[in-house]
């Protein structure tokens, strides 16, 4: 039988690149098919608070630096989500990642009827604390319960799920357009995916890591040597954060508002940019994080990360902007499953939640310096100063994996209870 061209030969090679490392075993495809779909559900319902922020800043009659302003309310609320990770150290994780699930459709509901815009941050503060905890603990879920071989990638196909929903909920954005309050309708509908609660609490189980009475407090385990680990984790969440989270709360906002594009050209171009960019990146980064390691994965990726949201920025023809995008978009999903890992993995199961929590919270803090500074440096400078500034402390950030071992393959089973039978989501 003659062989395939040379072109379908390098095509399959290039397809094969980005398989599992490893088979997955049933339970792990099982708990990845419910986190998966739990992912798309938060990746759509968390994206209405930015998909529809051109049209609700119309409504409350808000400037740059307002949106700035409600953007560091609603990210401040969002601290509170630790109480959902010191729940999943002290009695499994199972519990707090079904309540995460639920606030946040509810808190959207909800949002659709807000009065005001403190009604309106509040609420939207609350489902913050939703997607935050959801997105930590399944992320957790899927570090204790695959194969280390495969986790970096694992974890990139959770964040592939979050994605997807975020992808479809800016195809969902144009409908905002259609009147001066038709955004509620998109809070609304996000409030949808609430109907998956039954089928989570039926079919996913406990983690097989956790194991009651165990856990130590943070200040503990820090106390045993592990804040020479905490310490630059923080700090490039932090950073990470920053940058990020200004970017993408502030791209919308400037195509429709400061370029006079209409919000469906403005959706078009984000889902034609970043959805090739989230699959090529998270599947190609979880690859690479399992293969030649956590930390050089990430510090590639940052560089790509930050190029293309300055040129994001600064350009001001659709297909440069595009190219930003997208390189943008490459940089934060490598990025993201090689981070995920490596944070499950270098803290005990006893602690792991809740350091991965406070993990979490210092890139809300993050976050919000990013708003703060933004709110004080967009009227001085512009938006495409203030977020090459926050890329430029991105870079300087990334000398800190210097200071992290690498964690490729780390067994975070050790000393586990035995597994549920095979076959079965837990």
């Amino acid at each position: 039988m003659p062989s395939p061209p040379p072109a379908r030969r390098r095509l399959g090679g290039a397809f094969a690149s980005l398989a599992p490392p490893v088979p997955l075993r049933r339970r792990e495809v099982a708990v990845l098919a419910l986190l998966g779909a739990a992912a798309f559900s938060q990746g759509w319902s968390s994206n209405v608070f930015t998909a529809t922020l051109a049209h609700t800043r119309v409504t409350f009659g808000l400037s740059d630096q307002g949106i700035a302003l409600v953007e560091v309310v609603v990210r401040a609320t969002a601290l509170t989500a630790l109480a959902l990770s010191w729940w999943a150290d002290r009695r499994g994780r199972r519990g707090p990642l079904l309540a995460a699930f639920a606030i946040l459709p509810l808190a959207n509901l909800a949002t659709a009827f807000a009065p005001n815009l403190a009604a309106f941050a509040g609420l939207q503060g609350v489902a913050r604390v939703g997607t935050i905890a959801l997105g930590a603990l399944g992320l957790l879920i899927i570090a204790e319960e695959v194969n280390p071989a495969g986790r970096g990638y694992a974890s990139a196909t959770y964040a592939l799920g979050l994605s997807m929903g975020t992808g479809f909920g800016w195809l969902l954005a144009p409908l905002a357009e259609r009147s001066a309050e038709a955004w509620r309708l998109l809070f609304a509908a996000g409030a949808l995916p609430v109907v998956l609660v039954p089928l989570l609490a039926l079919r996913l189980r406990e983690s097989r890591a956790f194991r009651p009475g165990t856990r130590a407090p943070l200040a503990v385990a820090l106390g045993r040597g592990l804040r020479r680990r905490f310490w630059p984790m923080a700090g490039l969440s932090f950073a990470a954060a920053a940058f990020t989270a200004v970017a993408a709360g502030f791209i919308n906002p400037r195509l429709v508002n400061n370029l006079g594009w209409s919000q469906g050209r403005a959706s078009l171009l984000l889902v034609l940019a970043s959805t090739p960019a989230v699959i090529l990146g998270l599947l190609a980064g979880g690859r690479a994080a399992d293969l030649i390691g956590r930390r050089p994965t990430e510090a590639a990726a940052i560089v790509v990360g930050v190029s293309g949201g300055v040129l994001a920025f600064f350009a001001e023809g659709g297909w440069a902007i595009a190219l930003g995008i997208f390189l943008s978009i490459l940089g934060s999903s490598a990025f993201a499953p090689a981070f995920a890992a490596q944070r499950a993995e270098l803290f005990p199961t006893e602690t792991r939640a809740t350091a991965g929590a406070w993990l979490g919270n210092a890139g809300i803090l993050g976050a919000l310096s990013g708003f703060i500074a933004g709110h004080f440096a967009i009227g001085a400078w512009g938006v495409p100063v203030t977020v090459a500034g926050l890329g430029g402390v991105l870079l300087a950030a990334a000398a800190l994996l210097l200071l992290l071992p690498e964690t490729r393959g780390a067994d975070l089973l050790a000393g586990a209870a035995p597994s549920a039978p095979e076959g079965s989501a837990g």
